[in-house]
């Protein structure tokens, strides 16, 4: 029998392996690495609400890793001789295996690149998978974990290891979203409602999932702004605008895990779950709210896995200086449009206004 490891670090990472592993894997051993980058996954490894679901589940601590940009000769230690990092951040041993799943959008983490490195010099016939993170999977190239060209040659030569031939592919729910420059080949996770009925049933019962009814009509999903804020000021501004025109009493924040200004005043009041949002998508929760965001991935993520007919109002053309990143997916969100009903881009605060008004 095949032996597979996925690796998640975020909850909708783990939510999508879950559709992978239901319609791909079924006649794998499936091992699970958890990382320490979302603090309730952290609480769902130690909950051991995962074992039913995988062989063996291991945590990965990457706080471990005091320093990721390792000199030129540890790195080349580390790739073909002994990797003392990896043993340091797992709670178990890794086994030796013949394919690997992971999300990562354009370059893959420190420890992506750790296991990466070990799992090669166990086996150099090992494949490497990506699967889908969202919005960024489709919008942001992906970069091999080996990324120079004189890595690559060094593993040609000293291992045999192309990993341009190892790593050539991904699973995406909607392929046909995906910008030219996503050169891997695409696989399109079809979602069946049997499938569907199976991985939202898994869902529930590891995240230990409850639903949260609220009666606002209106939520803003808050941005993982920890690392890309430019103006919070701005960010922020325009959010308490639409909670006047929705009414503070109609109006509602989602934080984003990794946000760091979804704190509003008291006017606003907090819809606070750990649990993926795409949970209370598929549990009926959101159909008849309107969704509203900068272009958060959960909004578009809720329509692509279950045809939700909740309205969506992407703000990202009068995000302003908000954030350091660039903002322009122009491509995509048209595409994005044609794929799902339901989905609104407002050029400006008037046709804003008017949106809010009308679904008010």
């Amino acid at each position: 029998m095949k032996k597979t490891l996925g690796i998640v670090s975020t909850t909708y990472h783990l939510l999508v392996f879950l559709f992978v592993k239901e319609i791909y894997l079924k006649d794998t051993q499936i091992d699970l690495v958890v990382t320490d980058k979302t603090p309730f996954l952290e609480e769902v490894y130690k909950s051991e609400r995962l074992k039913p679901y995988f062989h063996k589940v291991l945590f990965a601590d990457g706080r471990k890793i005091k320093n990721p940009y390792k000199n030129a000769f540890v790195t080349f230690f580390e790739s073909f001789l002994y990797n003392p990092t990896t043993k340091k951040i797992m709670t178990g041993q890794l086994d030796t295996y013949d394919d690997v799943y992971y999300a990562s959008p354009g370059m893959p983490d420190e420890i992506v690149k750790e296991i990466g490195k070990t799992l090669i010099r166990k086996n150099r016939k090992v494949c490497f998978h990506r699967f889908e993170d969202g919005f960024a999977s489709y919008t942001k190239a992906p970069v091999s974990f080996v990324n120079t060209e004189l890595g690559q040659k060094m593993y040609k030569k000293l291992l045999g290891y192309d990993i341009a031939k190892m790593e050539h592919e991904i699973y995406m729910f909607e392929p046909y979203l995906a910008e030219a420059d996503i050169s891997f080949d695409k696989i399109r996770i079809e979602k069946t409602p049997d499938v569907i009925q199976k991985v939202v049933k898994m869902a529930k019962d590891i995240f230990a999932f409850e639903s949260q009814d609220f009666s606002e009509k209106f939520m803003f999903l808050g941005q993982g702004t920890a690392n890309g804020m430019g103006n919070s000021k701005t960010y922020q501004s325009l959010i308490y605008e639409i909670a006047g025109k929705a009414g503070t009493d109609n109006f509602i924040v989602k934080p984003h895990p990794r946000g760091v200004y979804d704190d509003f005043d008291e006017s606003i009041p907090l819809y606070k779950d750990s649990c993926p949002f795409e949970l209370a998508v598929a549990n009926g929760t959101m159909e008849d709210k309107v969704l509203i965001s900068y272009y958060s991935t959960a909004c578009v993520s809720g329509k692509l896995l279950f045809q939700s007919n909740s309205k969506i109002i992407f703000l990202y053309p009068l995000a302003g200086d908000s954030f350091n990143e660039k903002c322009d997916y122009e491509e995509y969100f048209r595409k994005l449009q044609e794929t799902c009903e339901g989905i609104y881009i407002p050029r400006s605060t008037k046709e804003l206004w008017e949106l809010i008004e009308r679904f008010w």
